[in-house]
């Protein structure tokens, strides 16, 4: 692939500000595109930019502050990085985890996951799509989990929200195809992030790394990647794709299970439905 092939496009990475979206952000911006990033830490947005910089000047780059969840702050973003004209890329990539059980959990930890990564997803699509087809097309990237297909014990939440990005993004496919807006998703398997190697535990971690074919872990840069291909025109072809970025974890049956995180969030409950800590 060319190395500016993103030369003169506009894209939006939700989430930009830290692990996959910053690496998606920086991959995006070596292609030669004029890269978004929101969240909704503006410190945090300023630094990544900053840093980013710092490592290759001829980067384009710009932060601004958006919480995915309020649709209008959304629009404003898309209309910041679409700087006065179209939209080329999104990158719906903000996304967020509530574990617990089901028997344990309420609205509210629904509605995290829900409103972050569905609701999120779903006003990017909104938005970007909304520029997309007044300036000839474009490409949206949704990010889902290889948790959408294959269950994590109490973090029900979280799978049933990227389960139903994956059915979002092929509607929003068929939808869009007319428009010339692609739609795909990516799959990521267990990534070294900062906050899933903090939070996941250490069986979880070997378990990951036994059942990763591939024999390691994956990299924030092999998501960015996969994005970058969706993103420019080596896919021009390809709409309501789901590609799982993952190592070949998903050909292992054994679930993953973080029932130390929800002994954390319901420890009376927990012990008293489930009997103490193994």
């Amino acid at each position: 692939m060319s190395e500016q092939q993103l030369a003169g496009k506009t894209a939006l990475v939700t989430g930009g500000g830290t692990g996959i979206g910053r690496s998606c952000a920086a991959l995006l911006a070596d292609a030669g595109a004029r890269v978004t990033i929101c969240g909704p830490e503006p410190s945090v947005l300023e630094a990544t930019v900053a840093a980013l910089s710092a490592e290759n000047p001829a980067r384009q780059l710009v932060a601004t502050p958006c919480d995915v969840t309020v649709e209008s702050q959304v629009a404003a973003a898309v209309a910041v990085a679409a700087n006065g004209g179209g939209l080329d890329i999104a990158v719906a990539n903000a996304g967020t985890g509530c574990p617990g059980s089901l028997l344990h959990i309420g609205e509210e930890h629904w509605m995290i996951p829900l409103g972050v990564n569905l609701l999120g997803t779903a006003y990017t699509i909104k938005h970007a799509g909304l520029n997309m087809k007044n300036h000839g097309g474009g490409s949206i990237i949704t990010m889902s989990s290889v948790a959408s297909e294959r269950q994590t014990k109490f973090m029900a939440s979280y799978g049933v929200s990227k389960a139903a990005i994956d059915e979002l993004t092929r509607s929003a496919a068929a939808e869009l195809g007319c428009f010339d807006i692609r739609v795909n998703g990516i799959r990521p398997g267990f990534i070294q992030t900062e906050v899933l190697m903090s939070t996941t535990g250490e069986d979880n971690i070997r378990l990951a790394r036994e059942q990763t074919v591939l024999g390691r872990l994956g990299e924030p840069q092999d998501i960015a990647r996969a994005v970058l291909y969706f993103a420019s025109a080596q896919s021009e072809w390809v709409t309501g794709q789901l590609l799982a970025v993952c190592g070949g974890f998903t050909l292992y049956p054994e679930s993953m299970n973080v029932e130390h995180l929800a002994r954390m969030l319901f420890p009376d409950e927990m012990a008293r439905d489930f009997g103490p800590a193994q």
